[in-house]
């Protein structure tokens, strides 16, 4: 144990030798057990809860502070075994279901998540971090227009949570509605004011709205708030992009690569911006360096591909369009363009050599 608290470390010492002198004692186990937790020791509270498991195979307890340990270490098959068995002991108890639903919504299993969620909702149907949960979990499904339903029932029954907000306006964004979330991000920064990543979210919705002198106003104060923010020169470039200001999405791009040069996105928009306006040389290196930093990235290599064929130089378009189906090989589109380029440079180099001999 490093740095253990000397107070705790003497509580448990004592714990211990009075578990040794008293094994039946449920009491002790959990005492212990939370100490260990405090400590952030938790494979030694998984130890003791299984001991006390052991001894008491129903410990309602243990086998739900099991399935908290388990959860948090993203370990969920094994949480959901512990939270099941709580709930098999016929126990009826809203965190209990709440957190099977959360566990088993973590593997994907949305019909057992939302069994769940509704059992806890029969315990309190005002409950708005369940009705929260059951909206995520929609979402998860790209089930938006129910996934609104539900953040909204979650913002009826706590209007003081920015994050409810927030959550609620992601989902209006997947709809298409970027002008009913600008509403909801402002809320959320209401009740958090100097939150600069719910500033970044309300100038990306700004700017889906075309309300570009709004967006714009809001991309500057987070810059300035933090100038290390490497999201918000993404997404300001992006804006810019949109509204035609290349000169300065540019900037943004380059200064956001600047900040980290191993994160290939601000290559990547950099690149597409410079293919876009036909400046294929600058393009092309920018790939090349995706390349060099993700080298299984097949996304990249035909970028680049494409980048080579509007320049003209199919020979280099081919060997790297090889390479991205290399990676990807069951991408059939990607086949069809490369057996295309194959052909058209066979065909111009047959019409060179017919001019040639001619």
């Amino acid at each position: 144990m490093l740095a253990m608290n000397s107070q705790n470390k003497n509580l448990i010492e004592d714990l211990i030798k009075e578990i040794v002198n008293t094994p039946n004692n449920s009491d002790l186990y959990v005492n212990l057990a939370n100490l260990y937790l405090e400590e952030q020791e938790y494979d030694l509270a998984i130890n003791v809860y299984e001991s006390l498991l052991n001894i008491e195979p129903c410990n309602f307890i243990a086998l739900t502070s099991l399935g908290n340990i388990f959860f948090y270490k993203t370990e969920y098959v094994k949480a959901i075994n512990c939270y099941s068995r709580a709930a098999n002991l016929g126990v009826d108890n809203l965190s209990l279901y709440y957190n099977l639903g959360n566990a088993y919504a973590e593997i994907g299993e949305f019909k057992q998540s939302m069994s769940n969620y509704i059992k806890a909702l029969s315990m309190d149907k005002n409950n708005c971090e369940v009705y929260s949960a059951i909206a995520l979990l929609y979402q998860d499904k790209q089930n938006y227009e129910e996934a609104l339903i539900y953040h909204e029932k979650a913002l009826k029954l706590n209007s003081s949570n920015s994050d409810y907000y927030i959550n609620t306006a992601f989902v209006l964004m997947k709809l298409g509605k970027s002008t009913q979330a600008i509403d909801y991000f402002k809320n959320a920064l209401k009740l958090s004011p100097n939150n600069i990543t719910y500033m970044l979210y309300c100038a990306n919705a700004y700017s889906a709205s075309m309300l570009y002198d709004n967006a714009n106003s809001l991309y500057e104060e987070v810059i300035q708030n933090n100038t290390t923010y490497y999201q918000a020169y993404i997404c300001y470039g992006i804006s810019l992009f949109d509204q035609g200001n290349i000169g300065k999405a540019i900037e943004m791009y380059n200064a956001a690569i600047h900040l980290d040069n191993n994160i290939i996105n601000g290559y990547m928009l950099l690149g597409n911006l410079y293919s876009s306006t036909k400046n294929y040389e600058n393009a092309i290196e920018l790939y090349k360096k995706i390349i060099e930093l993700a080298p299984a990235d097949a996304n990249a290599y035909i970028l680049l591909g494409n980048a080579y064929v509007m320049m003209k130089d199919l020979r280099s378009a081919i060997s790297v369009y090889k390479q991205a189906i290399d990676i990807d090989a069951e991408n059939d589109e990607l086949k069809l363009i490369y057996i295309e380029i194959i052909q058209e440079y066979i065909n111009d180099r047959n019409n060179k050599d017919n001019e040639n001999a001619a």
